[in-house]
């Protein structure tokens, strides 16, 4: 049953901690060495702290609260060094209480301001079920209706084609059946196949309802979600678009090194290979020569990385570009000063195991030696997965699928507001989740997704969940709705996705993963 106060039994790894508790009282020191392995063997990502059976094991929320925090400050920082994640906040909410709220980690690698559970991060798609409850108040106060066209109460004609205006509802939105684009920024206004149909993941059709509650409420969308849900529930840190003076505090986005390069390396490459080509055709059927010169492979040379940036920048915006071409800079320059220095030490020990006779005509000279260059760029590949600092989003960079910056203690609050129907009250807080239509399995388990989240359900389970994901941040929230319990993680690193999915395993006591099939 959704939304029931019913409690599962504590695990096993309950059982082991609470005998380190009682092995501190006797003072004995085997006792407390054997109840420390016994810790380890239980948090280890297999182990007991995330069971088979959900409704024996329970996950950490069936433990005292003590003990969540001390397995989690261990779970957590073991692996985040593991995984080479800078910064994580994370919020555990159970019985429909914010019990457990705390930061790890850095927000900048290159400073050394701790991250809190006030931490402001880029928390992205996780902005999708918070604009959905806003949506869901509206639907209750029938200023919109989930199954008529959005178009007949926002008069702006926002989709392209007619039919569209006459067919999307916001359920539609609400459940990623609309038919619209997932390209934030290039999109089309137009659906691609009948709007209710099938699932295809969506952000444009949240930017769509976004602007129709807007226009409803003849205000600014970030404005409407402070006065309507945000402030309410206690978000008073949370915003579609910030201020400027708060950019800088927000957790800075992580990506090892390769990813910015790469970005540009790589369509620079394919770029050259359709111009090259070309180049080659062109001369052999239009000059009709079959060799090419090495200066009719210029206009390739010079216009593969301008369609490498451009095409950057359509996708991802100028601070991204600016990134990659930076990064991508600074590495060529290392390589270049490494090969030469490998060069020069390769003349000075070949000077300097000569016998010093001088011989008749010409002194011998040294030419460039390629292998010091394989050389030097073998090297760079070992500093390829470094974490370095990539772009922040602007204050005022607003967009309902994905611009939410928010805390881990904020989006607790927004758990612990949804599980007790806070706002829009507990029979549309439980519409969202019950009128849900399947999409496929994934891990034994059926995913689904309702008004406003995915759904993930298994014999003994039934989760509502949504992912965030920017490049260099990645989040996950967790809810079960029968035990009245969630979490929330948020990190500021690419690789934090595998983070995120295992604190909630171990946090909610569920094997899997939360993803779509």
């Amino acid at each position: 049953m959704l939304f029931s106060g019913d409690r599962h039994q504590r695990s096993l790894g309950r059982g082991v901690l609470s005998l380190a508790d009682k092995a501190d009282n006797r003072q004995s020191a085997w006792t407390l060495l054997a109840a420390a392995l016994l810790v380890f063997a239980a948090l280890l990502p297999s182990g007991d702290a995330r069971a088979v059976d959900h409704e024996i094991a329970g996950g950490m929320v069936g433990w005292p609260e003590h003990e969540m925090e001390r397995a989690l400050d261990f779970l957590i920082e073991r692996r985040m060094t593991e995984l080479d994640v800078r910064g994580v906040s994370v919020a555990v909410v159970t019985d429909g209480r914010l019990v457990f709220e705390r930061g790890y980690g850095v927000g900048d690698i290159g400073g050394d301001v701790a991250v809190t559970e006030h931490t402001l991060f880029e928390a992205a798609s996780l902005g999708k079920p918070v604009v959905a409850f806003g949506a869901m108040l509206l639907a209750r106060e029938r200023k919109i209706f989930l199954d008529a066209p959005l178009a007949e109460a926002f008069g702006v004609p926002w989709l392209k084609n007619a039919r569209d205006r006459e067919t999307v509802t916001p359920r539609h939105l609400l459940s990623h059946r609309s038919g619209l684009s997932n390209n934030l920024r290039f999109g089309s206004r137009s659906t691609s196949f009948e709007p209710g149909s099938q699932f295809s993941y969506s952000g444009l059709g949240y930017m769509y309802l976004a602007d129709a509650m807007a226009g409803i409420e003849e205000t600014g969308f970030d404005r409407l979600m402070r006065a309507r849900v945000f402030t309410p529930l206690g978000m008073h840190s949370s915003g579609f678009a910030i201020p400027d003076a708060l950019v800088d505090t927000v957790a800075r986005p992580h990506v090892p090194l390769w990813m910015p390069i790469v970005a540009l390396v790589g369509p620079t490459l394919c770029f050259f290979a359709i111009l090259a080509f070309a180049t080659l055709l062109i001369v052999r059927f239009g000059f009709e020569r079959l060799r090419v010169r090495p200066v009719e492979f210029l206009p390739a040379i010079v216009l593969s990385p301008l369609l490498a940036g451009g095409l950057v920048f359509v996708t991802y915006g100028f601070w991204a570009l600016f990134f990659s071409l930076g990064y991508l800079l600074v590495w060529l320059a290392a390589l270049i000063v490494v090969a030469f220095s490998l060069q020069y030490l390769r003349v000075v020990l070949d000077q300097g195991r000569s016998d010093r006779v001088v011989s008749r005509g010409r002194a011998r000279r040294h030419g460039l030696d390629p292998a010091m260059t394989g050389i030097a760029f073998a090297a760079s590949l070992i500093f390829m997965f470094w974490q370095v600092p990539g772009p922040m989003r602007d204050g005022d960079d607003l967009n309902a699928a994905a611009s939410l910056r928010s805390s881990a203690h904020d989006l607790g609050l927004f758990m612990a507001g949804f599980i007790n129907g806070a706002v829009i009250g507990p029979e549309w807080r439980a519409r969202m989740v019950s009128e849900r239509v399947e999409i496929g399995t994934r891990d034994g388990a059926v995913v689904g997704w309702g008004l406003g989240f995915g759904t993930r359900e298994t014999a003994t389970s039934l989760t509502v969940w949504q992912w965030g994901s920017n490049v260099g941040s990645k989040s996950l929230m967790v809810i079960d709705p029968s035990r009245r319990a969630g979490v929330v993680v948020l990190t500021n690193a690419e690789s934090g996705a595998r983070l995120a999915q295992d604190i909630a395993g171990h946090v909610l006591g569920i094997d899997g993963a939360w993803r779509l099939p």
